[in-house]
């Protein structure tokens, strides 16, 4: 009888989408995820962003609020109605009304600008971990 080797099979990274318009934020927040270990799938605006996660399919979206063609709340009520649509969202803008917008969207967590990258991937984490179909 032979003995199997079992060996562990990597498990996939965690992808995550991050939309933002800002060349230098867009490039941080992906070498962050980066460096955490995920998956970071950049966006520049809304319309693509919303290409992007139904094909996809993140396992989180860092979404900024202001954006070109489609700005973030435009591309938050058009993901959500998407039957597949069920990665949680992390709202990160410099908008004063950042927390009244990320409710009224649904959003899960709302950071504001300038970021604390730590405190970023804890929050981006714990609320992935929080999400039922990312946990």
């Amino acid at each position: 009888m032979r003995d199997r080797i079992r060996t562990k099979r990597p498990r996939p990274k965690k992808r995550v989408l991050v939309v933002e318009d800002d060349t230098d934020t867009r490039r941080m927040l992906v070498a962050a995820i980066a460096e955490a270990g995920m998956e970071a799938i950049p966006a520049l605006d809304g319309q693509h962003a919303l290409r992007s996660a139904l094909a996809v399919q993140p396992n989180a979206i860092v979404l900024d609020l202001g954006l070109p063609t489609a700005d973030g709340a435009e591309f938050a009520r058009a993901y959500h109605r998407h039957r597949h649509a069920d990665a949680p969202i992390v709202v990160v803008s410099a908008r004063r009304d950042a927390d009244a917008i990320g409710k009224r969207i649904g959003a899960d967590a709302v950071l504001h600008k300038p970021l604390d990258l730590g405190l970023f991937l804890d929050r981006l984490k714990a609320t992935m971990r929080a999400h039922p179909t990312t946990a």
